[in-house]
């Protein structure tokens, strides 16, 4: 079963989120605490990664999208 890959509770409700910047590509492989995406917000930026190693299986939200907390970026096909 695959891993989602979501935008953590950050308590910036109504802020503006954009993914920046993709690490990986769809089936590359991660190891848990890889940097996976980049995620900007005015005057910042952090990084989301792997929470277990696998394979990445899915891109579902691409660079320049706008996103909101809690929302699914991708996948893992755990090892």
């Amino acid at each position: 079963m695959a891993v989602a890959i979501v935008v953590p509770q950050l308590g910036l409700e109504g802020q503006p989120l954009q993914v920046s910047l993709w690490f990986v590509d769809v089936g590359q492989e991660v190891l848990a605490g890889d940097r996976l995406v980049e995620v900007m917000l005015p005057g910042m930026t952090f990084d989301i990664s792997a929470s277990c190693n696998g394979t990445l299986a899915a891109i579902d939200v691409r660079e320049g999208a706008s996103i909101a907390e809690g929302e699914t970026l991708g996948k893992i096909h755990p090892a």
